[in-house]
């Protein structure tokens, strides 16, 4: 995706307008959400290719990229609403009039000292203007990663089923190995409980040499096991340690990973994300966005 540096917006200059409304608004939201197209890329690269290093067969980066698609697109639906709201008017709205009533100079514009819902509101403080869209594109990227999200479900299956058929042999979807792992676990439980209430001198179904009630459920447990290099595939039974163990690690190391991305972010606009008036210089755009916001009356 093409990044710019401000949308060709300046062109189409409104017609004059009290406040930052309308055009105004829906420019400077545009304008902040095409400067962060970049950063977001690289935080999504950043991401992918630490998952493919999860995977045992490494796919790459752009397999990987595929795996999280559901949180970029569902991000790229909600962007825009998102980062409006919190500029417009979370924080800058309303007339810029001081606590006497009266309007300051540079109010509206070029450079009001008041916050209200201006353009020269806007370039007085974009200091903080910048931090707004920083934490709100975050913010954004950082729900829909969250544990629990339909999104991080679709990536968490994404991945589990990537890492399962990366394995030789293991072709069928992971969650569907998972459950039945789970499922041997248990019905293997359950029989060493019953062998050992079956054994003895007693006289319940157990016991015995074998013969006749003898031959229930604990004296097979005791009998020859079947070679599992004959039993027909289907019959074969997971590794349950094994299988669970590397579901875990699969599941904890995602979790992990899509936990980083306020810091990831935070290395691609090159700040730590403390508010500071030249903080985030790689994510400032402060000369051009400025130029463009007092393109509005």
């Amino acid at each position: 995706m093409r990044f710019f540096s401000f949308l060709p917006l300046v062109l189409a200059v409104p017609a004059t307008v009290s406040a930052c409304e309308g055009d105004c608004m829906v420019g400077i939201t545009n304008a902040f959400l095409s400067n962060y197209t970049r950063p977001v890329h690289s935080v999504m690269d950043s991401l992918a290719k630490q998952v493919s290093d999860i995977i045992p067969s490494h796919p790459g980066t752009q397999a990987a990229l595929n795996y999280l698609q559901p949180i970029l697109s569902a991000y790229q639906k909600q962007a825009y609403q998102g980062m409006e709201k919190a500029i417009f008017p979370n924080f800058f709205h309303g007339k810029c009039l001081d606590s006497q009533g009266v309007e300051p100079d540079g109010c509206p514009n070029p450079d009001c000292p008041i916050v209200c819902g201006t353009p020269g509101s806007l370039v007085h403080f974009y200091p903080q203007l910048r931090y707004i869209a920083f934490n709100q594109t975050y913010h954004a990227l950082q729900a829909l990663a969250t544990p629990g999200t339909e999104t991080y479900k679709q990536v968490e299956s994404a991945v589990m089923d990537a890492a399962a058929s990366s394995s030789p042999g293991e072709r069928r979807s992971y969650s569907r190995i998972y459950s039945r792992a789970l499922k041997n676990a248990v019905n293997l439980a359950h029989g060493n409980k019953d062998s050992r209430s079956g054994s003895g001198s007693g006289s319940g179904p157990g016991s015995g040499s074998g013969s006749g009630s003898g031959s229930g459920s604990g004296s097979r447990l005791d009998s020859r096991p079947q070679d599992a290099s004959k039993a027909p595939p289907s019959k074969m039974l997971v590794p349950v340690p094994m299988v669970i163990k590397r579901a875990q690690n699969v599941k904890a190391q995602l979790k992990s990973i899509l936990a980083e991305i306020r810091s990831l972010m935070e290395q691609a606009c090159g700040g730590s994300g403390a508010e500071e008036t030249n903080g985030l210089p790689g994510c400032s755009w402060e000369a051009p966005m400025k130029e463009y916001i007092l393109t509005f009356p």
